[in-house]
């Protein structure tokens, strides 16, 4: 795994130029804040599906942005296309999807942290030394 190498000098910040266009795991899933949020909100809401529409209301997201992002989650099989109404395509989050329960794990104890449960995941998660 690559990583871009930062170097810091009087406070100006260089990228190596041979690394510039890192892409690993989580930023082709997490390309933008918005992918995010529409994982966010079909995490929240997995009972139902959704149409880009609703999700643009629901999260604040331009409509334009919800329809630029779906394909790239589709693709990535985190949601899928469940049904046509009219014209319009209903999405729902894959739930079958192993990536996706990890990530509905990893969200759960990413908020845990923000709510004041550090205490139970340190001893559940105990840092190793020397990394």
């Amino acid at each position: 795994m690559q990583y871009t190498k930062r170097l810091v000098n009087d406070g100006n910040v260089n990228e190596n130029s041979d690394l510039n266009n890192y892409s690993g795991v989580l930023s082709s899933i997490f390309s933008s804040a918005s992918v995010g949020q529409i994982l966010d909100f079909f995490l929240d809401h997995k009972e139902f599906d959704y149409s880009p529409l609703e999700v643009a209301k629901k999260t604040g997201l331009a409509i334009r942005t919800v329809f630029r992002e779906i394909p790239n989650l589709e693709k990535k099989e985190l949601i899928y296309k469940n049904r046509k109404i009219g014209k319009t395509n209903m999405y729902r989050i894959n739930a079958d999807f192993e990536g996706v329960l990890l990530l509905e794990k990893f969200a759960l104890e990413m908020s845990q942290l923000k709510t004041g449960h550090k205490e139970e995941l340190i001893n559940k998660y105990p840092v190793r030394e020397g990394i």
